[in-house]
């Protein structure tokens, strides 16, 4: 893994992430934060899961912040990133909600799934922009972060629970450097990582007033963790027997091999892959706007934006996203940006929610 990650480090150097203007030298800083819940409003899915119920099966979070230094089209700086995605069954979401809010159980089996990654990275990228075509009209950009990590979650459940009562069939894998499921076989020492990623942003300007573009986050997406805890296993469905007396004795069947009295492992952790395709227009010297789609594990976001030009290539930008329900509103130029995008502006009751914001200065 380490000869790997070195010989990816000193392939970038020779290739090498984005740049966006035609100075010499920059220094430049950006940050970008972007959750999504369903089934709960953000609050209530955080903290006590008792919102009303509403449908859903996934959740996430992304969170990126990012300072460096730009020559040409060769940029370089430290990032720092917490990630967090979750699928579920909503049959899962409705048995959670009832546990927490202490409401009846149906007398049923309820389907028990649950797919999360989580992960915090602190490291360093390196990028280059490589331009084609007449006048660079086309612009590839890969990006490289080497990174290390010692908190992480990757766990899966999956199975079923009847009712309120403790049994079931469920099967366990979970890796961590916190037992979040058990409470009980958290190392003593947070595990090492050491990591790295590959983005891919492409960007094509087919004349004077049309763009398309793709960016491609988490491509290659890879960290191993030594010494990891973990716990793996399964039960059964309880089964039952009758003794001489006519009374019913169960015995349950619980295997969980875990990482209790020093037996962590090494764990290879991955994120999904994110998709962004846009195009962007140019209608006139006043007014542009922009067709993106997203794609995120297994949700897709469609968003229009429009934007008023004014001044020195300063612009407003307003936009309204399918799926999210979120509205948009910003400012941007060709050296600071703000955006802020949501579903409801009373966080409690929002669903949807993403801040970011770019500075550079350019010499």
């Amino acid at each position: 893994m380490k000869k790997k990650i070195l010989t990816l480090g000193f392939s970038a150097f020779l290739i090498t992430p984005i740049s966006y203007a035609a100075e010499q030298f920059q220094v430049f800083t950006t940050f970008d934060s972007e959750v999504y819940t369903e089934t709960q409003p953000v609050k209530a899915f955080i903290d006590d899961f008792d919102a009303p119920l509403t449908s859903g099966d996934s959740a996430f979070t992304y969170n990126v912040f990012e300072f460096g230094v730009g020559y040409g089209n060769f940029k370089v700086g430290y990032q720092s990133r917490f990630d967090y995605v979750l699928s579920f069954d909503a049959d899962t979401a409705r048995y959670l909600h009832t546990e927490k809010n202490d409401l009846p159980f149906e007398d049923r089996n309820y389907v028990y799934y649950l797919d999360g990654k989580q992960s915090t990275t602190n490291g360093l990228f390196v990028l280059y922009d490589f331009k084609f075509l007449d006048s660079d009209a086309l612009t590839i950009t890969p990006k490289l972060t080497v990174f290390a990590s010692t908190h992480f979650q990757d766990l899966k459940v999956e199975g079923t629970v009847y009712s309120d009562e403790i049994q079931g069939a469920l099967t366990v894998d979970s890796y961590f450097s916190k037992d979040i499921l058990f409470k009980r076989f958290t190392p003593d020492e947070n595990p090492s990582g050491l990591g790295y990623s590959v983005d891919l942003a492409v960007n094509w300007k087919i004349n004077h007033d049309l763009s398309v573009g793709l960016l491609a986050q988490d491509l290659l997406y890879e960290t191993e963790y030594e010494k990891s805890g973990f716990a793996n296993g399964y039960t059964t469905e309880v089964p039952f027997t009758e003794n001489d007396d006519g009374d019913i004795v169960t015995e349950p069947t619980v295997r969980l091999a875990t990482s209790e009295y020093g037996n962590e492992v090494t764990h290879k952790f991955d994120m999904p892959v994110r998709i962004k395709v846009y195009a962007d227009y140019r209608i006139n010297d006043l007014f542009s706007t922009e067709l993106m789609v997203k794609q995120f594990d297994q949700d897709t976001f469609s968003q229009l934006k429009a934007r008023m030009h004014f001044w020195d290539h300063w612009a407003v930008i307003g936009g309204y996203e399918i799926k999210s329900e979120a509205f948009l509103l910003g400012i941007e130029n060709d050296y600071f940006g703000f955006n802020i995008q949501t579903d409801n502006l009373d966080i409690d009751k929002a669903y949807y929610a993403n801040v970011n914001w770019y500075l550079k200065l350019a010499f």
